[in-house]
């Protein structure tokens, strides 16, 4: 199984609702909700993942990141600011204490209008 499905599937018997169910809310046939748990086919698209992020209450970033999708409001991000590629790249090197820091950025009030 795929990290996807798997969180799919556990999300979908927690609350209780079937492949089939869940396939309805969502827009897609119920076979294929099988085949994504069983990682026999790829997670659905953008939409539909967010859609089942809806039904199950849950942040669409998370079963995005599950899913190995980049959300599409990062993907401009991404794009249009060149210094994000080279942070990006240098992260997975960052220690424990460099991601305190940068978490202590993130959560810094801009000043004076800054953005």
């Amino acid at each position: 199984m795929s990290e996807f499905g798997d969180l799919l599937k556990s999300l979908r018997q927690e609350h209780k609702i079937s492949q089939r169910k869940l396939a309805e809310l969502v827009g897609i046939d119920f076979t294929y909700i099988s085949k994504i748990e069983s990682g026999t086919m790829d997670p659905p698209a953008e939409d539909k993942i967010i859609k089942m992020a809806e039904v199950f209450k849950v942040d669409p970033d998370q079963l995005l990141i599950s899913a190995k999708k980049v959300p599409s409001e990062l993907q401009k991000i991404i794009t249009e600011h060149q210094d994000v590629p080279v942070f990006l790249r240098k992260a997975s090197s960052f220690s424990p204490h460099q991601w305190e820091r940068i978490r202590g950025i993130m959560n810094e009030t801009p000043e004076n209008g800054e953005k």
